[in-house]
């Protein structure tokens, strides 16, 4: 997407305001995008013996509705590598990939960006971590919204998440702007969670993550959160944000009619 272009001087994230020329990324980041053995290209693109190939499947359609249908739309991928050259992507519709799972997380990242390359295999751990535990097991699901600049460059990160994704169309289009707008990502990485109704509960998870490397607060949620999200039932919470909605976007059209 315009205006996210090379790794800004901090290391530990890189500012989507100030990133220069995608042209000036650096020799090692360029040698790191072009030599990874996990490189997935379509089958009429693939080369034998040089690049990997990925097979898809066709994608369902069913009418769904919901919360993380506004959110993300009604397709998400998944990556399942068949050996080390070739792999095979899975559609998803996102109300059953989604079904069950108490936190989301919208994962701001790209395979250019440095301090996102270093971040990944903690997220990994971390993911895995969290999804392990015995009274809550598989609770958690991160949703990949993918700054890579091509469609080669997004599968070749792919392989090193076992998680869910945008597909890259959506997320290097508008829909993948229009989350960085609505979530105020400015740097990446950027780890937002949201609740199973889809509201914010942190912003912030990329730096909590590397204090709290345990998962003990997970998912930081305030202590207000926590209080409603006990005492209010999940349809009812849907409820009141479904209206609060509607509300706000009867004031819309009333401002913009004047």
């Amino acid at each position: 997407p315009d205006g996210i272009d090379a790794v800004a001087e901090d290391e530990s994230v890189t500012d989507l305001d100030t990133a220069q020329d995608p042209t000036a990324a650096t020799d090692s980041e360029a040698t790191v995008a072009e030599s990874s053995s996990g490189e997935i290209e379509s089958e009429s693109d693939a080369k034998p013996q040089e690049k990997a190939s990925a097979t898809e499947e066709a994608p369902t359609t069913v009418a769904q509705s919901g919360p993380f249908i506004d959110i993300l739309g009604e397709q998400l991928l998944s990556l399942e590598m068949v050996d080390e050259t070739s792999a095979h992507v899975h559609h998803h519709l996102t109300n059953e990939a989604l079904a069950g799972k108490k936190v989301v997380g919208l994962y701001f990242s790209a395979d250019w960006c440095g301090p996102c390359r270093q971040f990944t295999p903690d997220l990994v751990s971390f993911y895995n971590k969290i999804n392990s535990r015995r009274l809550k097991p598989n609770e958690f699901e991160i949703v990949w919204v993918s700054r890579c600049r091509d469609i080669d460059s997004f599968g070749q990160y792919f392989t090193q998440m076992n998680w869910l994704a945008l597909p890259p169309q959506e997320a290097m289009g508008q829909r993948g702007q229009l989350l960085g707008d609505k979530y105020k990502v400015k740097s990446i990485p950027t780890l937002v969670l949201l609740d199973e109704v889809g509201n914010v509960i942190t912003a912030d998870a990329r730096n909590k993550i590397p204090a709290d490397k345990a998962g003990i607060g997970f998912p930081w949620r305030s202590p207000m959160s926590v209080l409603i999200s006990t005492l209010v039932p999940k349809s009812f919470r849907l409820m009141m944000k479904n209206q609060f909605l509607g509300i706000l976007g009867k004031v819309k059209v009333a401002l913009k009619a004047r």
